[in-house]
């Protein structure tokens, strides 16, 4: 979304942890339309780097999750446990990867906006090592809450506009007629 916004987005994330390659095509093409810019790295200080908004998220790599899928449609629990302990294996060689006070430091004027969808794992509050650390998450306390509020409408529109072949059409139909009646 923020490259749909004109904004200068950096994807970091380790080597191995790579994301669809279609989604990270969309944000090249939108990025060049609306003016902004999309790059990757796999250094999060670099990421970090002069940032006036971070969003630190933890993910399983792209290739893991279409295994998981395909366990869990095959009713594999065995597999799926195995796969999960090489997965806690992996992430375990990342735990310099956390949103840490020395992180923050490196963003623009040390003040970027920290965002997360929520839950995250808090170091020292909901586990012992987790993605981001206990100071940086209160600090940014309050608009964390309000953003985790508007989960379910971003949900529920994500779901509505999904029915439709072309949403923004489709509105447009409907300022035309000037009704609010809807039918997917």
């Amino acid at each position: 979304m923020f490259t749909r916004l004109g904004m200068e987005v950096v994807l970091a994330h380790p080597e191995g942890y790579e994301v669809m390659p279609e989604v990270e095509e969309i944000a090249k093409k939108q990025a060049e339309a609306c003016g902004g810019s999309f790059r990757k790295t796999n250094d999060m200080k670099d990421a970090f780097k002069d940032a006036d908004i971070v969003y630190p998220k933890s993910w399983a790599p792209f290739g893991a999750m279409e295994k998981r899928t395909k366990l869990y449609g095959d009713n594999d629990h065995e597999g799926i446990k195995a796969l999960e302990k090489v997965l806690l294996e992996e992430n375990g060689k990342h735990k310099d990867w956390a949103c840490t006070e020395e992180m923050m430091s490196l963003t623009k004027d040390g003040k970027a906006l920290y965002l997360h969808c929520l839950p995250a794992d808090i170091t020292g509050v909901s586990c012992e090592e987790g993605e981001v650390d206990a100071t940086v998450f209160d600090r940014y306390r309050v608009p964390l809450y309000k953003e985790a509020s508007y989960k379910p409408y971003v949900i529920a529109a994500m779901i509505f506009l999904s029915k439709f072949k072309n949403p923004v059409e489709t509105l447009k139909e409907l300022e035309r007629k000037g009704t609010d009646r809807v039918q997917p």
